[in-house]
């Protein structure tokens, strides 16, 4: 069993569940991609600490806009906002009509009421103003789907729109009306349920102890020192703690000043429409809840060290709001996927004899893991797809053996056939075949459905990897280039990296026309230049450069 942060985390939730034991409190399979970065910015912007008895008399409660968790002993909570009320007014006219109770009928329109109240103008002006209020927050919703109004999710660009997660228990509430024809809003908040993980699976909360954790155990200590060689030397020299300063504030005023206005207006409905809220004088639920917090191992130093220098890299580059949440959410979806593979690995190799040792050993990767992408227009069936395709069964078949390692699995064996073959399959829900959802969301994995499935790298992700590993402004050679994605992901771009993945990956023996045509860079060099990311200093000699510019930093 892995050593946990925080250190005193005893909990045994997920003690049938291999992924749990390995990765932490968790990855699921059923989280959207927005959701993960969604849910890690909602517990950065969240009151948060140890678990104390906090009354609603002690005012303001700690950690707000922080990856501080206290002093690591104690399991920590936080304290999120559900924004039920704006939620009802952004969503519930387009929801779905099969989960719309009769009491949020009637408050919907009570809401209507009250806002067109506070509006000062005509009334055919104060409809328009809230279709306007309706159609702006409608532009910033994250996840609808089939989703029944209270479960849908707006894209974090605003600490006024991060929201937990909260559902609706419809078949309950139709069942008991206590004999009335119509129930009262109050009354039906007890069918609104904020202890759900369905859709916020913790994904996001596992992101955010990673950084937690490396914050708080290594403040003083220089990112050089946790880093692979092939970091950029301004990296190096920053300290782990000068890294958290510029995450804090950044994040900070990206939630709150970028798009101020929006969530002016978020607050200004808010306020209008406290009625709606689930806590409050008049509410079934009387006061807001916490959620506790996961664990995560204290082995991911390495992997939370490239995730925090990586968001850095983004937060102080220029771009504009939406731009680093849209990279913000591929660097969170990239570290899970990171992270699989790290603790895979970890644990794999302590698992095998000294002998063997070797078969987990990936010169110039951090995680002595290896993916090789090919270009995504060559079918599955070109040399370079045939190595992808290899590359993508390894990865895997690591994560489906971690699973059954006996340190997870033996305990599993007294709880009969049933359960062991029911425990096997949640961890490999929340483990490769995780993997492969995400990898096919990012478009890192190919194709969606069918046969040969394999990792390509499109222009969006190759574009998001220059971003993410070389600092704003900077410009490095394209063979360091290679050496740097390398280290940080495991991607084999370069001809010396395809070779040592190749090694890695026990085939030595590839065929040397397969070899060279996988080794083939070309598309890589177009797809950069393409997107200006490449200067052609002579036929021999490529620069890939960051175009952004550094923002001012407060």
């Amino acid at each position: 069993m892995s050593q946990r942060f925080p250190y005193n985390d005893t909990s045994t939730d997920g003690a049938d569940n291999p992924a749990i034991q390995i990765y932490g409190r968790r990855f699921y399979k059923d989280q959207t991609p927005v959701e993960y970065l969604a849910e890690f910015l909602l517990v950065f912007a969240s009151p948060k600490g140890p678990s104390p008895d906090l009354s609603e008399d002690e005012g303001e409660r700690p950690c707000v806009f922080s990856f501080s968790v206290g002093d690591g002993a104690a399991p920590v909570e936080y304290w999120p906002k559900d924004r039920v009320a704006l939620k009802l007014f952004a969503f519930f006219p387009t929801s779905k009509l099969d989960t719309r109770h009769d009491a949020h009928q009637k408050a919907y329109s009570e809401a209507l009421s009250k806002l067109a109240q506070a509006i000062k103008a005509g009334e055919v002006e104060k409809n328009e103003a809230i279709r306007l209020l309706q159609s702006l927050f409608a532009g910033f919703v994250g996840v609808a789907k089939t989703r029944t109004w209270v479960t849908q999710s707006f894209l974090p660009v605003s600490d006024a729109l991060l929201a937990r997660e909260v559902t609706w228990k419809h078949p309950e509430a139709l069942k008991n009306k206590d004999g009335k024809d119509e129930a009262s809003w109050e009354e039906m908040c007890a069918y609104f349920d904020r202890g759900t993980h369905n859709f916020m699976g913790r994904g996001g909360e596992l992101l955010f102890m990673q950084l937690a954790h490396l914050f708080h155990c290594l403040p003083k200590e220089k990112m050089g020192d946790l880093l692979p060689a092939q970091v950029s030397e301004s990296a190096k020299r920053l300290k782990v703690c000068e890294v958290r300063d510029v995450l804090e504030d950044s994040l900070q005023r990206l939630l709150t000043e970028s798009i101020g206005p929006v969530g002016e207006l978020a607050r200004f409905c808010e306020e209008l429409l406290c009625d709606y809220q689930l806590f409050g004088k008049d509410s079934a639920l009387k006061k807001d809840s916490s959620n506790r917090l996961g664990w995560v191992p204290v082995s991911t130093i390495p992997e939370a060290a490239l995730f925090a220098i990586e968001a850095y890299h983004i937060v102080i580059a220029e771009l504009s709001p939406l731009e680093k949440i849209e990279r913000l959410q591929t660097l969170c979806l990239m570290q899970v996927l990171r992270s699989l593979c790290f603790n895979a690995v970890r644990y794999l190799r302590e698992a095998v004899s000294d002998e063997s040792g070797d078969d987990f050993k990936v010169p110039g990767t951090q995680g002595d893991y290896s993916w090789i992408c090919a270009n995504p227009t060559v079918s599955s069936t070109h040399a370079s797809g045939k190595m992808a395709q290899r590359s993508m069964e390894n990865i895997e078949s690591i994560l489906y053996r971690v699973i059954r390692l006996p340190d997870f699995s033996h305990d599993l064996q007294k709880v009969g056939e049933k359960k062991v073959s029911q425990a096997l399959k949640n961890g490999d829900d929340n483990c490769f075949r995780l993997f492969r959802k995400i990898g096919k969301d990012l478009g890192l994995v190919v194709p969606r459905v069918g046969k040969g499935q394999r990792f390509v790298l499109p222009p969006h992700l190759l574009h998001f990897l220059v971003i993410a590993i070389i600092e704003p402004g900077g410009r490095i050679p394209l063979d360091t280039f290679y050496e740097r994605v390398f280290a940080h992901y495991g991607i084999a771009l370069g001809p010396r990296q395809l070779a040592a993945a190749l090694a890695g990956q026990g085939q030595n023996g590839a065929a040397h026309h397969e070899y060279a045509v996988a080794a083939d860079t070309r598309w890589i060099e177009e797809t950069l230049r393409q997107g200006d990311f490449l200067v052609e200093l002579s036929d021999a000699v490529s620069i890939v450069r960051n175009p952004t510019a550094r923002a001012a930093l407060a």
